[in-house]
């Protein structure tokens, strides 16, 4: 049986067979979409490719377009013993569901999975239901309100303090590698860029900044729990009071004190939605663009001065590779044929949104290099009422990043494209290291 690479799969100890998702259709026995099987419903085929596999694949376009030969815009996948979802690559769906349709909800208490054992981690915190009043797991008034002090603080952090902090942060790292020979730039620039720029913008001083991070990427890891939301509440509450340069509240200041917020809990819930993706989404555009700019000579001269300005190229690297894979889970309100003729989906089924897979979508993007410009159709950002907040502030960051790093050294991959390693994580596609070799910009040869 084929992975995703077309390499033998491993075994995965699950109570379910996978079929190969790349380079074959489904296994003998599996669901293929057509009028002799359809309806399928989640849990019919005998055999449904891993979520694993697709999170951690090389090649996550071919993973794609193997989903789409097997299975057509919607496949089920196995999330964990004895759990699946149902995962939707087709814009038109994706779009529909994401707006609110009244089809689906953010809620994780309306999901119908019971898994025999417990989720891989990378999903813990997507499908998690301690949480309580979180961003992401409420849906139409609930949602409004709690979205309503996410914008209103990064409203009112100013553009020229993002690309001054964003400056000065980069410049001190890209700094310090210039006197190194060899580095992973994930660990040592990418994501010290996404924490202490984010940080200091939101006004946590650096140890609180640190402390802050840390735990929202163990959540994200799933490696947290409960008790991870009190630290998080102890650290909010010794920087509600603190001031910034102008006497003022600072941004987290302003968050912790929103008149929105009903109770304390929902203040921290808040901040953990915004710097887990501030930290998570900065750190995965990051990593792509440099693991671009390190593996493809023509983009890498878009950059440094070729025919398109680097917004452009950073937009290239939101089409051919998506630093978002999946939107937060949505789960079925309704059942029925929300999802097409050939699926019939019960209530509480668990919905994927594959946003990561709409750039490759051959209906949605043409053959030509010039397609993708200002053309939001890849969906990085989400769209309708879930979409991310933070976009100003993340291409900012994003645009310094990359511009200062290769002004002030020159990285060379120090391993093959083919042997990056991908973090396994459900909503966001970063590679888990980068190492390279370095010299000065201009330095002989």
């Amino acid at each position: 049986m084929l992975g995703l690479d077309g390499k033998p799969a491993p075994v995965a100890g699950a109570p379910t067979a996978r079929s190969a998702v790349a380079g074959s259709g489904p296994a003998a026995g599996d669901h293929v979409p057509s009028s002799a099987r359809s309806p399928v419903r989640l849990y019919e085929p005998a055999q449904v490719p891993l979520l694993a596999d697709v999170l951690s694949a090389r090649d996550v376009t071919a993973a794609w377009s193997g989903l789409r030969e097997g299975w057509g815009d919607v496949a089920p996948v196995e999330l964990g013993p004895g759990a699946r979802a149902w995962l939707v690559t087709g814009y038109q769906t994706i779009v529909m569901l994401a707006r609110n349709s009244g089809m689906v909800t953010a809620e994780t208490s309306a999901w119908n999975g019971e898994p025999r054992g417990p989720l891989p981690a990378p999903l813990r915190s997507s499908f998690r239901t301690w949480a309580g009043s979180s961003v992401e797991a409420e849906d139409g008034q609930a949602h409004a309100r709690l979205r309503v002090p996410l914008d209103e603080v990064l409203d009112a952090v100013d553009a020229a303090e993002v690309d001054q902090v964003a400056r000065a942060v980069c410049d001190r790292l890209a700094d310090r590698l210039s006197g190194l020979e060899t580095a992973d730039l994930m660990r040592e620039y990418v994501a010290p860029v996404a924490h202490l720029v984010f940080g200091t913008v939101l006004g946590l001083d650096r140890e609180t900044g640190q402390q802050v991070f840390e735990l929202a990427d163990a959540l994200a890891r799933g490696e947290g729990d409960a008790s991870s939301i009190d630290e998080l509440s102890f650290l909010l509450g010794g920087q509600a009071m603190g001031r910034g340069a102008d006497g003022g509240l600072t941004p987290v200041g302003l968050l912790a004190r929103h008149r929105a917020y009903e109770v304390a809990d929902e203040a921290v819930l808040g901040m953990l939605s915004l710097v887990t993706g501030a930290s998570l989404g900065l750190q995965a555009w990051l990593g792509q663009a440099l693991l671009l700019a390190l593996t493809d000579q023509r983009f890498f001269q878009r950059l440094t001065g070729g025919r398109l300005g680097i917004d452009e190229a950073l937009d290239e690297v939101l089409w051919d590779a998506s630093p978002v894979t999946a939107l937060a889970p949505r789960f079925a309100l309704k059942e029925g044929h929300l999802l097409g003729e050939d699926t019939y989906v019960e209530r509480g089924d668990a919905v994927l949104l594959a946003v990561g897979a709409v750039a490759s979508d051959p209906r949605i993007r043409g053959d030509g290099s010039w397609d993708g410009l200002d053309n939001r159709a890849h969906l990085a950002w989400g769209v309708g009422s879930h979409r991310c907040p933070a976009s100003r502030q993340a291409r900012l960051i994003v645009r310094t990043a990359v511009e200062t790093l290769l002004r002030q050294v020159e990285p060379v991959l120090a391993t093959s494209a083919e042997e990056i390693r991908w973090a396994p994580d459900l909503r966001f596609r970063r590679p888990e290291s980068l190492p390279v070799t370095l010299r000065p910009t201009g330095a002989g040869t």
